[in-house]
């Protein structure tokens, strides 16, 4: 499609001031085409090549005194085809195009509306509401029709259908002969009007059909295909009565017919580096401009010529920056911004570009050298004017305090004409923003009411872009006349953040910890809170529900056990508690999907409200706090809106009653527990964590347990853990909950450090009765050693564990490994004992008795004599008869042997006991042990054993096979 620029070259149109501008009104006399009088229309006549056009409104400010009123009149219309062409200058509240009246209360017979929200159409006071936008400042086309039999209605754009719906049935047609007004709505017949639903813009073929015409057609009459007029109400049949703001011109019929495309090139006078100016065209929505074609060229030359000096700093004849280099390949010349080459070039100075490597930026040159191209150096040292092209002009956006509800400020805005030297800013409504070089400021002025604002620009900064201290010259929003306002204009839309600078950056980049904006202004202010200026931190927030407390979201996350100390009945945990809740009194800002980023900082935690929760059971007195190495996190949960234009800063407000406020906070804290350790070591504890909620009765807020998870080892040194479960505690004055943790104890280590030792014990205890009978010593021995060693372990055990009024099962398997032991040493005495009589002849006392007479008797004799009496002189003696007699009575070997006539003590036997014991052939002939008593003991201990094992270890096992259920 041809550019914009180019079609206004050919059709005659004028680039002024650096923008392109459309032939002003005569400032006296008469416009061709003007009306002259009511109901007199000017006898000059458009060309072929021309189009009558009223405009109405073209500066801008509201009026109820500016329309245009048909003449012609107006006729009866059943099934109809309107088609017009406009291009809308400004919005209104309302923007009513036309209005046809036929009386006072049938005022809305037809109207349509171009509104900021939409095309819409009123027939019989029935409307068809649509949500196609009309754009600012390019020529549109636009066809309604209805037909009357199925009251269906279509509505096309540009020869496309748009739209399209069905009416009620009517009672009659539309009747003729009323009050048909361009520019205004009628209140009442013909009159009555209001600015605010006035029309800003200009018109032309406006026309009517008495048929539903065809989409073909349509789009012929669209693209200015279709010669013949309607017979019923051709546009250049219309005699108009023009009043207030309004004119008639005549315009090339190719602007108004194919000037849809909406290529711009708009020229800044200020110098800038090359950098700054690729920099500030990005900033105003552009790219730095390269001309495509000759024609295009010229128009900017001749808009820039006249400041060609000023821009080239007197210094050479560049003058203007062009956005092309050839730095990847000589002279293949790429677009900055895409890097695609150029498709045309203008003339060089001189045989072409011959910098060689060392030029690689291109440039405009004027003087001997007008509109021509040059390469030059790329360096900062070098400042030209700013030539930026647009594919269609950007909206630009004003926010701060100024643009409250009530505000006269406009919040978008298109680049318009060149004012006092600079490019303005026109608001889509009534306001305008432009430079006052007397003052040396910036102006934001509404038209409409008597309102405005300056700004005056710091060293550097040219151009009101990005947020900037604006003192406020009216009383407006709750601001004060010489109020200092920071305002914010910029392209950015919505999801755009706005750098101080004017750049822009995805709101999502906004506060995210990382720098994005080249000011760094995207990491500045960085508050995720809106706390209003009544806000009581003291005072609880109220239930987003109706008729409920305050829910408080409980959850815990168990970290570790450090310590569960069974003798001192505690255990230390550390965990994260994290309490969630609503407080509707508060708005959240730009909350992002990673929580790690909605973080409140130092000062907003203490600006608002937190919940205050006891440890019960807790050693001390423990809260929860917002100390070092606390959180309150806003949670993402509901949905955002777009912050309003009174927010300096873009911002999306999440709402308090759908998004949440999470506080966490790490501890470490010691409780008691109640351990019961009666199936001690195969016990399972059952510990409580209790929270009570103390910031408010029961009746105002509750704790709603949530989550407990634990996300240390289950494996401890000597417990392990089970189960996490959290509930509510009743009949409490306050909202409580209860964690239970359960600790199953790990029964290995008594397996192997108890259990298997004192088995091994009573094992060798009960191997005694296999000893040697007649070794009674080593039997005993034996035994009461085991007891011993029993009895030391049990002490140890039962140091190692709390004092309990009851037996625990482990003390169950001590006490009867004792009682085993002791029945085998008691079993090993009988047995022994039990063969012995105490007062009989062969009795061991007696044997003792006899041997203690006899010795008393030897010592007498020696005392009588004084000497020893040797063994020779007592062969003969009748003591050593009675000795040697004895010996034989007591069934011993005789000490003394005679050897002839000689008398000799033997050496006794170096056989030991049982050596000797082996020549029995069987060991249940000896007479000096109950054998009988010694081979039951055999055989009952082992059975007691087996049956104590059996329902012991089954009681264990049972038990164990619970805790590992759950139950």
């Amino acid at each position: 499609m041809v550019s914009v620029v180019v079609l206004l070259l050919l059709a005659g149109m004028t680039w002024k001031d650096g923008t392109l501008a459309q032939t002003p009104p005569p400032a006296t006399g008469e416009a061709v085409g003007r009306v002259t009088a009511v109901g007199e229309v000017s006898t000059t006549k458009p060309r072929r090549d021309q189009a009558k056009v009223i405009v109405l409104q073209e500066s801008g400010k509201p009026s109820a005194e500016s329309y245009a009123r048909l003449l012609t009149p107006f006729p009866i219309l059943r099934t109809f085809t309107v088609c017009y062409r406009i291009r809308l200058i400004r919005f209104r509240e309302e923007s009513t195009l036309m209005s046809y009246a036929v009386s006072d209360d049938k005022d809305n017979e037809l109207r349509m509306d171009h509104r900021i929200t939409g095309y819409k159409v009123s027939l019989h006071s029935k409307w068809a509401q649509t949500s196609l936008d009309t754009p600012l400042r390019v020529w549109s086309h636009f066809c309604f029709q209805y037909h009357e039999d199925s009251g269906v209605w279509e509505i096309f754009m540009n020869g496309q259908q748009r739209a399209n719906g069905s009416f009620p049935s009517f009672d009659g047609p539309l009747l003729g002969n009323g009050a048909y007004i361009i520019g205004q709505e009628q209140d009442s017949f013909g009159g009555n009007f209001q600015q605010d639903q006035s029309y800003s813009g200009e018109i032309a073929h406006l026309s009517f059909w008495d048929s539903y015409l065809p989409q073909d057609e349509i789009i012929r009459i669209a693209e200015c295909q279709e010669s013949k007029e309607p017979p019923l109400l051709g546009w250049s049949s219309q005699q108009w009565d023009l009043h207030g703001d309004v004119y008639s011109v005549f315009r090339p019929l190719e602007e108004v017919c194919f000037s849809q495309t909406r290529r711009t090139i708009k020229v800044f006078q200020k110098r800038q580096t090359l950098q700054r100016a690729l920099h500030f065209c990005r900033v105003v929505g552009g790219i730095l401009a390269v001309p495509k074609t000759a024609k295009e060229n010229a128009l900017v030359y001749e808009a820039s010529r006249d400041q060609a000096e000023y821009c080239s700093g007197n210094v050479g004849f560049s003058y203007l920056w062009l956005g092309a280099n050839d730095q990847a390949v000589e002279r293949t010349w790429r677009y900055w911004e895409s890097e695609t080459p150029l498709t045309w070039e203008n003339t060089w100075r001189g045989t072409g570009p011959n910098g060689g490597a060392m030029e690689n930026c291109l440039v405009m040159l004027y003087g001997v050298y007008p509109g021509y191209w040059s390469d030059i150096a790329c360096l900062d040292t070098y400042s030209f004017c700013v030539p930026c092209e647009f594919d269609e002009l950007p909206v630009m956006y004003l926010k701060g305090p100024a643009l409250c509800e009530s505000s006269p400020f406009n919040q978008k805005y298109l680049l318009g004409e060149m004012h006092d030297g600079q490019p303005s800013l026109k608001g889509f409504f009534h306001t305008d923003i432009y430079w006052n070089s007397t003052m040396g400021v910036w102006i934001l002025q509404s038209l409409k009411v008597a309102a405005w604002a300056v700004w005056e620009p710091k060293r550097g900064v040219h151009y009101p872009l990005g947020t900037h201290q604006w003192k406020v010259m009216s009383v407006l929003c709750g601001l004060e006349v010489g109020t200092i306002a920071n305002l914010t204009l910029s392209v950015c839309g919505q999801g755009m953040f706005t750098c101080e600078d004017g750049t822009c950056i995805s709101l999502q980049k906004r506060c995210d910890l990382r720098v994005d904006c080249p000011d760094q202004s995207d990491e500045y202010q960085c508050s995720l809170i809106d706390v209003p200026q009544d806000y009581q931190n003291n005072i609880p927030p109220q239930s987003t529900a109706l008729n409920q407390s305050l829910a408080i979201h409980f959850t815990i996350n168990i970290i570790s056990f450090p310590s569960v100390a069974t003798q001192d009945l505690t255990f230390v945990t550390t965990f994260q508690l994290l309490l969630r809740w609503r407080d509707p009194r508060l708005s959240y800002l730009n909350l992002k999907t990673d929580r790690t980023l909605n973080i409140i900082s130092e000062d907003n935690k203490k600006r608002i409200w937190t919940p205050r929760v006891f440890f019960s059971n807790a050693h001390g007195n423990v809260f929860t706090n917002l100390n070092q190495g606390s959180r309150v996190e806003c949670v993402q949960e509901g949905s955002s809106v777009v912050g309003g234009p009174h927010h300096t800063r873009e911002v999306n407000i999440f709402s308090g009653y759908e998004n949440s406020l999470e506080m966490g906070q790490l501890y470490s804290v010691t409780y008691s527990c109640d351990f019961e350790l009666l199936m001690f070591p195969f016990d399972a504890q059952v510990c409580k964590m209790k929270f009570m909620l103390v910031s408010a009765s029961a009746s105002y807020m509750t704790l709603v347990p949530t989550l407990a998870n634990y996300t240390g080892k289950t494996s401890l040194i000597e417990y392990s853990i089970g189960h996490l479960t959290m509930r509510t505690l009743p009949n409490e004055e306050f909202s409580s909950i209860a964690v239970e943790v359960r600790f199953m104890r790990r029964y290995g280590f008594y397996l192997l450090t108890l259990y298997i030792p004192t088995t091994l014990l009573m094992l060798i205890a009960y191997a005694t009765l296999y000893f040697n009978p007649d070794d009674f010593n080593s039997r005993i021995v034996v035994a009461l050693t085991s007891l011993l060693v029993l009895s030391s372990l049990f002490t140890q055990t039962s140091n190692s564990l709390p004092k309990t009024s009851y037996f625990k099962l482990v003390d169950v398997w001590l006490f009867f490994s004792i009682v085993m032991i002791f029945n085998v040493v008691m079993l090993q005495t009988l047995a022994d004992f039990s063969q012995q009589a105490i007062l009989n002849k062969g009795g061991r006392l007696a044997k003792a008795f006899k041997k203690i007479r006899k010795f008393l008797r030897e010592l007498g004799n020696n005392k009588d004599t004084g000497v020893d009496t040797p063994v020779q002189d007592l062969r003969t003696s009748g003591d050593i008869i009675t000795h040697i007699k004895a010996a034989e009575e007591d069934g011993h070997e005789k000490p003394w042997a005679a050897n002839g006539n000689n008398w000799h003590r033997e050496e006794p036997s170096r056989l030991p006991v049982y050596g000797r014991a082996f020549r029995r052939k069987n060991w249940s002939e000896n007479k000096d042990v109950n054998m009988s008593l010694m081979m039951f003991s055999r055989i009952i201990l082992p059975v007691i054993f087996c049956i104590f094992n059996a329902c012991y270890w089954g009681a264990a096992i049972v038990h164990v096979n619970t805790l590992d259920s759950g139950a």
